[in-house]
């Protein structure tokens, strides 16, 4: 008797504390409180917790009284500066607040991830989707795939299968591309399933069901760590310096004070930060260092399928804006013109064929003065040229689109294209 008491003095505590530690995973109650305010720094915080989670987001655009919209991009979206499509919504109180999902390296397949955890936010709602022809490479450029990779995503697209398509199993191919996927045998062996077009069994379900409580409870419990003040250090600041009048001629004028002050210290027209220590350095060796990139042919644009697929899937009304490159710079290294507008041709072809009609084509403005920040991201009255989209495109309201999605851009031929105005013309 008396050893069975020792024993449990031993182990009782560490039975009791794996009880209550796997009851608190999986309560049917959230776990986390966030305020508005806790939103509202998490809506420009760019932490990787929010952007793999689903706890934050999905607070955030299910609160009617805040109107957040996803604003899907990448590295262009953290210059918070004065122009910023978060600033000018905040100074001027429309009627809506982006949510700002992405940051370097977070090309289209993580973004498709990320949009399993937040279909609520997108069906028969509105979004912009900022795109970069930097995506578009011929090699492989999922290098960050990584840092954005969340067992949540996984769950929850495994999850939202209902009868498996043709984008079903090629993110299932692309997803066993990946170590983090391949890796983990119970991953693999769902996605293998999918991919060989193999519905998942009720017990695959029961226990993505049991994950998906844990991974949600995980989520609920640390996506709030580590995230920024970048509103009351960025936002704040930048909201006093605008113009009290919502008017496109105050908000030009004010865009080209500030651009005239920030980018003195050189001939390309980037912010003297940026050029002092991201370009300076290296100057020299940059000359004609991109004359053979080519953004004509890549994996990208079927990863890019399957983020318009999702949309079409929930109906989502979509306002797409294509960045142009600094034209100085570009000019300066070398970069193809020619192939550049290919590729932004290509990217257009795609989109509109398949119904994808709101579209902010800024390519042919990087030579504008004060355009661009730095080498390849809008700044200033890039963002001014930008509200003038997007700032209708939300007054509007949701309007009900009409989409026809086309698999074939799924495909090795699409990826590989180099587009001419008669391969363009003639692809079906």
């Amino acid at each position: 008797m008396l050893k069975k008491r020792g024993l449990w003095w031993i182990f009782g505590p560490v039975i009791l504390a794996f009880v209550m530690v796997t009851a608190l995973f999986l309560a049917p109650f959230s776990l986390n409180y966030l305020s508005n305010k806790d939103i509202q720094k998490a809506s420009v915080s760019f932490s990787k917790n929010i952007f793999k989670g689903e706890s934050v987001k999905m607070a955030a655009f299910s609160n009617s009284k805040t109107n957040y919209v996803p604003f899907f991009g990448s590295s262009e979206l953290l210059r918070l500066d004065t122009m910023h499509p978060t600033v000018l919504a905040a100074k001027y109180k429309r009627n809506y607040q982006p949510f700002l999902l992405g940051q370097a390296g977070t090309e289209s397949l993580s973004h498709y991830l990320g949009m399993q955890e937040m279909t609520p936010a997108l069906h028969k709602k509105q979004a912009v989707f900022i795109i970069s022809q930097q995506w578009f490479t011929k090699r492989d450029s999922k290098w960050a795939f990584p840092q954005f990779y969340s067992p949540l995503q996984t769950v929850n697209w495994l999850r939202n299968i209902k009868t498996i398509s043709a984008t079903d199993r090629f993110i299932a191919k692309r997803l066993l591309e990946q170590k983090q996927i391949s890796d983990n045998s119970f991953y693999a062996r769902l996605i293998t399933k999918i991919k060989n077009n193999e519905p998942l069994s009720e017990t695959d379900q029961s226990l993505l069901m049991l994950r998906n409580r844990m991974l949600l409870r995980e989520d609920q419990l640390f996506s709030n760590f580590a995230v920024s003040n970048n509103w009351d250090k960025q936002v704040e600041p930048a909201l006093k310096s605008l113009p009290k009048t919502d008017n496109v001629s105050l908000l030009e004028r004010e865009a080209m004070r500030v651009a005239k002050k920030q980018t003195g210290n050189n001939k390309f027209g980037i912010k003297n930060s940026f050029f002092r220590m991201r370009v300076k350095p290296s100057l020299k060796k940059l000359e004609n260092s991109q004359s053979h990139f080519d953004y004509r042919q890549s994996d990208e644009y079927s990863d890019f399928q399957a983020v318009l697929q999702e949309f079409a899937k929930e109906h989502t009304d979509v306002l797409f804006i294509i960045q142009p490159v600094n034209k100085r710079w570009s000019k300066y290294t070398g970069l193809s013109t020619k192939r550049y507008y290919q590729s932004v041709d290509k990217v257009k072809k795609q989109l509109k064929s398949q119904g994808f009609n709101q579209i902010a084509d800024f390519s042919h403005d990087g030579g504008h003065k004060y355009f661009m920040q730095d080498t390849i991201h809008m700044g200033w009255r890039g963002w001014v040229a930008a509200d003038t989209k997007i700032k209708p495109f939300f007054a509007r309201g949701y309007q009900e689109p009409t989409y026809h999605i086309n698999d074939n851009y799924l495909s090795k031929k699409w990826q590989n294209l180099i587009p001419t105005d008669k391969n363009l013309k003639n692809f079906k």
